[in-house]
């Protein structure tokens, strides 16, 4: 595997070697963009690059759009387009030793440049940055690509143990508004994070801790109207949360539960 450094970016950028580089922003982003009202959102597009989509945002109103990429020099490039972005939303490094805080994650051929090995971080991370509420979204290739050099690809039989780890709000469907290269080879993702706890009334969280000790078969009605049943065999705390899980496994956050039906 070759070295994905500053050095090998910063050649590829020099050289004029990227194919990546759609000379727009890439039609599912523009029109997720199209779609946002909020432009106080804090949004991050790392592996930015060009900074397409950010140059469009920030021309669409939004005043909070930050681009992060190993190397300054297609950064050069937007501020020769766009002249008003604000530079000190330009960060010059590695995505995995950055720290903030964000509403919007944007996804735009950062995942394929990654080593497939440094994917678990890369969700790691993104849940990290993202703030409570906040999404991940964008396209990922569906396709196998290459397997010694970027991009790399994959399929959502792959990712979905990927993302599932942080992220219980989760979709990733194939893309109907791909640009024509890349037509039926990319699947929008959309991936939520938690938002804030609610701590459960003390009334009820007793009535979870009797079912538990009792071993008794409960009916969960969740928030989302989906029901679970099962016997509950555990209540944990897991990043500032009260959790339940269940005899097969399937574990719920305790504000998530609407109602709890014991026999």
């Amino acid at each position: 595997m070759i070295d994905l450094d500053h050095a090998y970016w910063e050649q590829r950028y020099l050289q004029d070697l990227t194919g990546w580089d759609i000379g727009g922003p890439s039609t599912p982003l523009k029109e997720y963009i199209d779609q946002l009202t909020d432009k106080d959102l804090r949004i991050l597009i790392p592996g930015g690059g060009r900074a397409w989509e950010a140059e469009y945002a920030h021309r669409q109103g939004f005043r909070n759009v930050f681009v992060i990429d190993l190397t300054e020099l297609p950064f050069k490039d937007l501020l020769e387009r766009c002249p008003e972005f604000p530079q000190e939303h330009l960060i010059i490094g590695d995505f995995f030793a950055h720290a903030g805080s964000y509403d919007r994650i944007i996804e735009q051929t950062f995942f394929c440049a990654l080593d497939p090995a440094l994917r678990p971080k890369y969700v790691d991370h993104m849940h990290t940055l993202l703030s409570p509420g906040g999404k991940v979204v964008g396209v990922l290739f569906n396709d196998t690509l290459n397997s010694d050099k970027p991009p790399f690809g994959g399929s959502r039989s792959e990712y979905l143990p990927l993302f599932t780890r942080h992220f219980q709000h989760l979709s990733l469907e194939p893309c109907y508004n791909s640009i024509s290269p890349r037509a039926g080879r990319e699947l929008w993702l959309s991936a939520a994070k938690e938002g804030y706890y609610v701590p459960v009334d003390c009334s009820l969280y007793d009535h979870f801790e009797a079912a538990a000790t009792l071993k008794e078969h409960v009916r969960l009605e969740l928030t989302d109207g989906k029901v679970q049943e099962g016997i509950i065999v555990d209540l944990f705390q897991r990043e500032g949360a009260e959790w339940l899980r269940l005899s097969d496994g399937t574990e719920h956050r305790l504000d998530r539960i609407q109602a709890l039906r014991r026999p």
